[in-house]
């Protein structure tokens, strides 16, 4: 994504931008996807914007169809695996 905004204190930031480690499931132009190091359950995945969003609701437009679409592949996936 172009012109994306990052926070120089957001762990999401730092993943997004290869200064902290992570175990990659999804790699997109907008959007990445991880396994979380401390899964409430095995498989527990968190999916992320490249540019800085602090919640949901501050989610552009323009990334909520592909959000939704990333997030039903990835819920399928861990259904599935």
């Amino acid at each position: 994504m172009t012109g994306a905004t990052m926070s120089s204190d957001c762990i999401f930031c730092a993943i997004v931008a290869g200064r902290a480690h992570a175990d990659m499931v999804l790699d997109e132009p907008d959007l990445v996807a991880f396994l979380d190091r401390r899964p409430v359950f095995k498989g527990h995945v968190l999916l992320v914007p490249r540019e800085h969003v602090v919640t949901l609701p501050d989610l552009p437009a323009a990334l909520r169809d592909g959000f939704l679409a990333a997030a039903q592949r990835l819920a399928t996936a861990v259904v599935d695996g």
